[in-house]
């Protein structure tokens, strides 16, 4: 029996397998690798600290913010537009018609109302500024005693949408319609009854709101209040 090797208790060897050329080469070019990016990383953390340092001792440069800023606080309300001011006013008013290019038909007078026996419906009241052509109108329909306010030759409103007319204290915002017929017509239909009519007693003239810049004052005379109360009657 042959006596082991090495002294008693010693393990046995242990067998290393000889590392080829190939594989000896290869670890070299994974250290080197692994090195050089060690050495990158490193200088460029060190160049990032210099910028840093550098960059801390200067001054941000302010930043300009459009539409605030301390001016814009402190300036005087009193020379700010104000957005919520209504532009403006033209009023017409009885005076301002121009006199009729040739005399009507009728011989209609300007800033009158006259009555007539059938307007649509029913009767109506109709009112020229010149005495020509006519402006407004109430026609009433007897049949559901109902008067619609007529105007003609108004043009477009454009966006406009709160046409209304006032009478002294008393205002009535129309629920318009409009029309490009006639030069442009607008309209707006109530029961007779409506509390609007019992202001058309003729004690003070009626403006009348089609446009944003304009409205137009125009007398009430008896007839209005007549075709109120026939249409109120029924006939």
């Amino acid at each position: 029996m042959d006596a082991p090797i090495g002294p008693a208790g010693y393990p046995p060897p242990t067998l290393i397998r000889k590392r080829s050329g190939s594989r000896r080469k290869r670890a070299i070019i994974l250290l080197f690798t692994v090195g050089t990016l060690l050495v990158i990383y490193a200088v460029s953390q060190l160049l990032a600290g210099d910028s840093a340092q550098n960059n801390s001792g200067r001054p941000v440069p302010p930043v300009a913010v459009e539409g605030a800023g301390p001016r814009d606080a402190d300036a005087n309300p009193a020379t700010m537009p104000d957005s919520a001011a209504e532009p403006p006013m033209t009023v017409e008013t009885p005076g301002d018609g121009a006199a009729p290019a040739q005399p009507s038909p009728d011989a209609r007078e300007a800033n009158h109302w006259y009555y007539v026996a059938a307007l649509g419906d029913g009767p109506g009241v109709i009112y020229s500024r010149t005495g020509g052509r006519w402006n407004f109108a109430f026609a009433c329909t007897l049949r559901t005693r109902t008067i619609e306010f007529i105007a003609v030759g108004t043009g477009a409103p454009g966006s406009f949408d709160k046409q209304s007319i006032s009478v002294g204290k008393v205002r009535l915002m129309m629920d318009a319609s409009y029309s490009p017929d006639g030069g442009g017509t607008i309209t707006t239909t109530l029961p007779a009854a409506h509390p609007f009519f019992s202001a058309l007693s003729g004690a003070e003239a009626m403006e009348v709101r089609l446009y944003e810049t304009r409205k137009t004052v125009v007398p009430i005379g008896a007839d209005v209040a007549r075709l109120v109360k026939t249409c109120r009657r029924g006939g």
